[in-house]
């Protein structure tokens, strides 16, 4: 397998690309890009709305998505969102004396009453409790202007370009504006939170009793295309249930000021998308996001083109306690295809940065990128990312030797050494020793001479002759 680039995915199906080549370009006798026939959108009550796959944040539909107009209650989609990201869901708040006065739709609560936040954000979302919405924004920022301030930036860090928010709940207010496109991309980035999935989807909710009033019963929904089996809506001039199918959530909004206003979102087969629209009116408001996910869901698919458990080769590590480190894709990646476009026009190829990367490396380090191609036009890159940490190695690790290797060396060098000095150390003693004895036989043998010297003079002393 090649070192520096993996290709993973190649063009499966090359027939079907052909053939599509050969319509387009007889269709236009220049261009050699695949194009789809998309079909009309459907006419709409609202004056403005937006259509995004929610999981590439494509652009599906859209009608003067950037104009400013009043959110009304979708402002609650930011509130929210901030109160599952700065509040437990099971911490008590007591309702301070301003929340019971907010106008508009309520659950009526009263100054000294206490509700875990999981139980206003229900009132919330479901009800669209704006007594609930002041509630929240106090205990998280202490007063509603300086909540403003704190949904604005949230706002764009999700996404949105031009909102401005004056309050938690949408009640009409001076300068409180944001635009088809802004709600979009606040509803894409909420809905990635599973807690905020789970209440924009419940269609009832049983509110229980406060320390100030014995029973309060249930709330119910207030977006019909949840679980509304009764009513009808009008979609492209037929009258249409208003359940719908695969519907997820997420919030309606009405004011005399804003008129009609929903982001609604449904899921089917895999693919999710998100429909927006302002100033509609209280019924067209419905049937228009029904048209709109009717029209997404006839005409385009979600693909996931990079899988989270994408095999992908370990990448070589230089001067580290290990020469591999494992590398996985940093996230899942999806691309949005006209529905008669095949998959097999998605590839993708795994590029390392350098061949060989050089310790220490930490877990989540970037050491490669998925590049991703639509009939060979680069659309977008996934970061490779590290598993794991790597430290550097010791000094064998120069050469290329995992330390684990290294101590088995450094284990059997030692072990050598002690071995070849026990075998010294062995060797000397037996030189000395044998020196000893090679002595000792020397004295002996010396002695030896003296004692028969001695022996003969005294044998030549009894014979008193020299001979």
């Amino acid at each position: 397998m090649p070192q520096v680039a993996l290709q993973i995915q190649m063009v499966a199906d090359m027939r079907k690309i052909v053939f599509t080549l050969i319509v387009v370009l007889a269709a236009s006798g220049l261009s050699a890009a695949p194009s789809f026939a998309v079909a009309t959108p459907p006419e709409l009550t609202a004056a403005t709305a937006i259509l995004i796959d929610a999981k590439t944040g494509d652009v599906l539909y859209k009608m003067d998505e950037d104009v400013l107009k009043e959110p009304a209650s979708t402002t609650k989609i930011v509130t929210c969102l901030l109160a599952l990201e700065n509040l437990d869901l099971n911490g008590v708040i007591t309702i301070d004396a301003a929340s019971p006065l907010t106008g508009g739709s309520k659950i009526n609560v009263v100054e000294g009453e206490e509700f875990t936040v999981r139980q206003l954000l229900y009132a919330l979302m479901l009800d669209s409790a704006n007594d609930a919405a002041t509630a929240l924004a106090i205990a998280m920022a202490g007063s509603v202007d300086d909540f403003a301030i704190m949904m604005n930036g949230r706002a764009r860090e999700a996404g949105a370009t031009r909102p401005s928010y004056k309050n938690p709940h949408g009640l009409h207010a001076e300068g409180h504006f944001a635009s088809a496109y802004d709600l979009a991309m606040v509803a894409m980035d909420a809905m990635k939170n599973p807690e905020f999935r789970e209440i924009v989807s419940t269609a009832s909710y049983l509110l229980p009793a406060t320390n100030k009033r014995e029973e309060r019963g249930y709330i119910y929904n207030t977006n019909k295309l949840l679980a509304d089996e009764e009513s009808r809506v009008s979609v492209k001039g037929v009258m249409t249930p208003t359940k719908y199918e695969g519907a997820t959530g997420v919030k309606t909004g009405s004011t005399p000021q804003a008129g009609g206003t929903l982001v609604a979102s449904a899921e089917r087969g895999g693919t999710e998308l998100i429909a927006v629209v302002l100033a509609s009116t209280e019924s067209d408001r419905f049937g228009d996001c029904i048209a709109l996910l009717d029209f997404g869901f006839e005409n385009y698919y979600t693909y996931k083109a990079v899988a989270a458990d994408m095999e992908i080769e370990d990448a070589r590590v230089r001067k580290g306690a290990v020469n591999r480190v494992g590398v996985k894709v940093s996230e899942e990646r999806y691309v949005s295809l006209p529905t008669e476009a095949s998959p097999s026009l998605i590839s993708t190829i795994a590029v390392m940065d350098d061949g060989i990367v050089t310790a220490p490396i930490t877990e989540g380090q970037q050491l490669g990128k998925i590049e991703i191609f639509e009939d060979n036009n680069l659309i977008g890159e996934v970061a490779l990312v590290a598993v794991a940490d790597v430290p550097e190695g010791r000094f064998l690790s120069r050469f290329g030797i995992e330390d684990s290797v290294s101590a088995v060396v450094v284990k059997t060098a030692g072990a050598m050494a002690g071995t070849a000095l026990l075998l010294v150390i062995a060797y000397l003693i037996l030189r000395i020793r044998y020196e000893k004895r090679r002595k000792a036989r020397r004295m002996n043998r010396a002695i030896e001479i003296v004692m028969e010297r001695q022996r003969k003079q005294r044998d030549r002393s009894n014979r008193k002759w020299p001979y």
